[in-house]
């Protein structure tokens, strides 16, 4: 008899909670709760996705900025070979007219050191770490000095 009373005081709290249990979801149904809850998760999620975009976004910017880079050094380090080959170029052509007696000694040595000094430049150039912008500006200056370097010696030679 004990037993069954237990049993029976077991089953009784058991129905209570329950209903208790059942009550209050059924109050938090009625009242919105979670449907509240279930929007709030829902701009959550919306919110995360769009920082996802957003990051997505950034990184392709960021490797669209990198390969622009690597573009303009790649030309950049094309026309500092070509700079380099003129000067060479330019050496040769010099040396050629010292030799041919197309030009005096003072002239032969201002020229000479003026293409040692461009051969320098050109070779610090290589070595910069000055800003794309004022690479490609000293860059052009020292094709700039290179085509009149070249002027001069062909127009010595040639007299």
């Amino acid at each position: 008899m004990i037993t069954v009373l237990k049993l029976s005081l077991v089953t009784a709290a058991t129905i209570t909670l329950a209903s208790c249990t059942y009550m209050d979801t059924r109050s938090k149904v009625s009242s919105g709760y979670y449907d509240s809850r279930l929007n709030e998760e829902k701009r959550r999620l919306e919110n995360e996705q769009d920082k996802q975009t957003q990051l997505k976004r950034d990184q392709q910017r960021i490797e669209d900025e990198r390969l622009s880079v690597e573009r303009d050094l790649t030309r950049y380090e094309g026309q500092l070979a070509a700079l380099d080959s003129d000067l060479k170029k330019a050496n040769t052509d010099l040396e050629s007219a010292r030799r041919k007696n197309q030009l005096s000694r003072s002239e032969y040595e201002k020229l000479k050191s003026d293409l040692e000094q461009l051969q320098f430049e050109e070779k610090a150039q290589q070595y910069s770490k000055a800003d794309p912008a004022e690479k490609q500006r000293k860059l052009e200056e020292l094709q700039q000095r290179r085509q009149a370097l070249q002027k001069a010696i062909e127009a010595l030679a040639t007299s």
